[in-house]
């Protein structure tokens, strides 16, 4: 019993730990992607400028990127804690 207490410890913290860094692997670029770029600020679209899209855009094509490549950690590390 203490065995299994012991992994599942050990594969709570590695499940902490990795969804910690994605999180930060995403939000890093999500904000430091809003800083406007001087020539992108000069095109506005519908009022808005046009960098704010294109942060947005990546922002969104990043975070999923980090979705799938999440799950490709989180396999291996069930594979490699669990035995699955």
């Amino acid at each position: 019993m203490e065995e299994v207490s012991d992994l599942s410890e050990r594969y709570w913290k590695r499940l902490k730990k990795i969804t910690i860094i994605w999180m930060l692997a995403w939000t890093f670029p999500a904000i430091l992607l809003h800083i406007p770029v001087e020539f992108m600020r000069r095109i506005y679209f519908n009022g808005i400028p046009m960098h704010w899209f294109n942060a947005a855009f990546l922002a969104i094509v990043i975070g999923i990127a980090l979705i799938f490549l999440y799950a490709y950690v989180m396999d291996r590390t069930d594979r490699e804690l669990l035995g699955r």
